[in-house]
């Protein structure tokens, strides 16, 4: 007994995938503007598409719908998406209400490819920035736990004491003429008392 093949098969076989043709935009731009969106699965049906519901009503939303703005996305628009994602998170659709010509689609991958993508790399640059400075803060810390610990100044520098016990040659020279005589500092002999000016001044005194 031979059997017969499954309904649901045979349409999901004739389900049409991969790019639209210039036709199928025609037709669906042609059924909508006599008959409105409606339900798209029915629509996908009524309009003779080969085609889901789902793909025709993004199709029509994304790349046919008339009011659908076209190119780069400009920086006002771009700071309302941030302050709107800021306040509904990942409601796309909501979102693209309050953005005349965008469609949801759009701003999702926008927010993704651009908007995300600059946060996550503002976040990794602030954390280098942070784990820097508390390296150089311990560092700074501890050069100044050792400069504590030794009683030195750390902006201060820092010379080799010379020796005390170091000693220097030094020659003493006796005058031929006065033996007794201590022999003068220097080579100066203003100030060089001798022997016989010490006795000339005591018998004086006396």
């Amino acid at each position: 007994m031979d059997k017969k093949p499954c309904n649901s098969s045979s349409q999901d076989a004739e389900v049409r995938k991969g790019p639209w043709t210039m036709e199928e935009d025609l037709i669906l731009i042609n059924y909508i503007a006599n008959h409105g969106e409606g339900v798209w699965n029915s629509l996908a049906k009524s309009a003779g598409l080969k085609r889901t519901g789902k793909s025709c009503r993004l199709r029509w939303l994304n790349y046919l719908r008339p009011d659908v703005r076209r190119g780069n996305i400009t920086p006002e628009e771009q700071l309302l998406i941030m302050e709107l994602h800021a306040k509904w998170g990942n409601r796309w659709s909501k979102i693209a209400k309050h953005l005349p010509g965008r469609t949801d689609n759009e701003i999702k991958n926008y927010w993704r490819t651009r908007i995300q993508k600059h946060i996550k790399q503002g976040d990794q640059s602030n954390s280098q920035g942070q784990s820097s400075e508390g390296t150089a803060d311990q560092a700074s810390t501890s050069q100044m736990g050792s400069s504590s610990t030794t009683g030195l100044d750390p902006m201060e520098t820092t010379y080799p004491l010379c020796p005390t016990t170091a000693s220097y040659p030094v020659t003493l020279v006796q005058p031929p003429d006065h033996p007794n005589v201590v022999p003068p500092p220097d080579s100066n002999q203003e100030n060089y008392w001798s022997m016989e000016d010490l006795w000339s001044m005591q018998l004086l005194n006396e």
